[in-house]
């Protein structure tokens, strides 16, 4: 016999898919990101086959699966467990207002193009997100496999994830009912991939402009905040200038320290502001560092600061999209490029590499690279699940991405979105390669979604069409 659940009826099959494809989602953060291709095909299927209500039981069991499993590494965070259960929520809401949204309207759409649906409800409920406070970015699922150049300069990251979801809707779509829109769909994605690895394999894109050699420094701080800041202006500022002076050997023109490599407010001791100004001075390079600058000192509010020193003086960049959950943080007012000896920076801060707004507003600018600082000591496993934002903003603005954390993953990526060079987690290491600049804007940069818009009304003039009603 089938389970029951007071009048819901579980049926073997459905509950099989449901396993599938949460195995299938846990496995992409441990770095099986291909699977992306694959992991919501099962559940479009149940979506398109059973009735909302049904739908709704298979997508909760769903989404508390691949919460528990994907996101375990959350558990080691200073999170509470009423975040942690808010978050838990956020998350399943999503799988359950997409595939309800399925549900519903693919028993109304009557033609074939059917598998359209699946990628216009994600992208509705991505941007829905999108609104709130939180954002939702995990289900951004370009970030899985960010190398999609040329197409993501035009398409973005959410043009890229419509094309991911719309190859597991064509999936679902087939196996239900085979035919030759779903079969055209698939053939057309295939032919992107295809495509997009022999451009990203072997074009040189990156090495057509001046290069600039850099370093980043990888400290590997494991300690509590409070020791941080305890230490801040002794054991582990002796650690980053020792790092700093090594790293010089090689003359790097830019060395960047990671997101609060120095969690205390160096504009209050003039002493350690002077020293790390004379050190940019005597070494003839341009250090960028991460740091806080107090609001309000008794209250600890502070914002999320990257400080440049170069011979010439002192820049200072503040996040402008602060962690949500980190009550202590206020968003930042100065958030332009930094023009540092001769060399336009982009600087994005910890969850402003998470969004593309970011990163594309700075891109507009002309900066010739972008530097990403964080500090995701906390987060475990997670970090590699974070270091893909690192390769698909790179991949949408077409430029070099300089990554620096406290303890991985620390890594520079190409106007490919692709990994050039990293470091090993957990360890203290400096990183240094060269970059090339270039004065490229993508379409996407220039543009942003306007053509995954126009991707969208387009889908939803095709699923009016009228034709022969889809039933099962």
């Amino acid at each position: 016999m089938e389970p029951n659940f007071g009048n819901f009826h579980f049926k073997r099959l459905e509950i099989l898919l449901v396993v599938i494809a949460a195995i299938m989602l846990i496995l992409i953060s441990y770095g099986y990101f291909f699977l992306v291709w694959l992991t919501m095909a099962p559940m479009f299927y149940i979506a398109f086959l059973r009735n909302h209500k049904e739908t709704i039981v298979y997508s909760i069991m769903y989404g508390i699966i691949t919460y528990v499993f994907f996101f375990n590494w959350i558990n080691r965070s200073e999170l509470g467990y009423i975040d942690i259960i808010f978050l838990a929520f956020v998350f399943t809401l999503h799988f359950v207002l997409v595939m309800t949204i399925v549900s519903i309207f693919s028993k109304k759409i009557q033609n074939n193009f059917m598998a359209l649906l699946p990628p216009v409800a994600w992208l509705i409920s991505l941007w829905l997100y999108s609104l709130l406070p939180l954002q939702i970015y995990w289900m951004d699922f370009a970030i899985f496999y960010p190398s999609m150049a040329p197409w993501i300069w035009y398409l973005g990251s959410h043009g890229i994830t419509f094309i991911i979801i719309l190859f597991n809707s064509a999936i679902a779509y087939y196996f239900i009912k085979p035919n030759k829109y779903a079969v055209a769909f698939g053939v057309v994605i295939l032919f992107m991939i295809f495509t997009s690895t022999i451009y990203t394999t072997y074009y040189s894109f990156s090495e057509k402009g001046d290069k600039l050699k850099v370093a980043l420094l990888q400290g590997n701080f494991k300690n509590e905040w409070e020791w941080r800041q305890l230490n801040a202006f002794s054991l582990i500022l002796e650690t980053y200038l020792n790092m700093t002076y090594e790293a010089s050997r090689e003359n790097p023109h830019i060395i960047v320290w990671p997101e609060y490599a120095l969690p205390e407010d160096i504009t209050k001791n003039q002493i350690v502001f002077k020293q790390l100004q004379e050190t940019a001075k005597r070494l003839n390079t341009t250090l960028v560092i991460g740091s806080l600058s107090y609001v309000d000192r008794r209250r600890d509010k502070y914002k999320d600061t990257a400080f440049v020193f170069n011979k010439y003086g002192f820049s200072i960049y503040e996040a402008s999209i602060p962690y949500f959950f980190d009550e202590d943080v206020v968003k930042g007012d100065a958030s332009d490029i930094i023009e540092s000896d001769g060399h336009k920076i982009a600087i994005i801060i910890c969850n402003e590499e998470t969004t593309n707004s970011v990163a594309r507003s700075h891109s507009q600018k002309d900066p010739q690279f972008i530097v990403s600082m964080s500090n995701n000591q906390e987060l475990g496993r997670g970090r590699l699940v974070i270091s893909q934002f690192t390769k698909i903003r790179a991949a949408e603005n077409a430029k070099y991405v300089l990554r620096a954390t406290n303890d991985g993953i620390t890594q520079i990526v190409n106007p490919l979105g692709k990994v050039v060079s990293s470091l090993e987690e957990g360890k203290r290491k400096i990183l240094i390669d060269k970059i090339y600049f270039n004065d490229y804007k993508t379409f996407y940069t220039k543009y942003g979604n306007i053509l995954i818009y126009l991707v969208m009304i387009i889908s939803f003039m095709l699923m009016l069409k009228r034709g022969r009603k889809w039933q099962v």
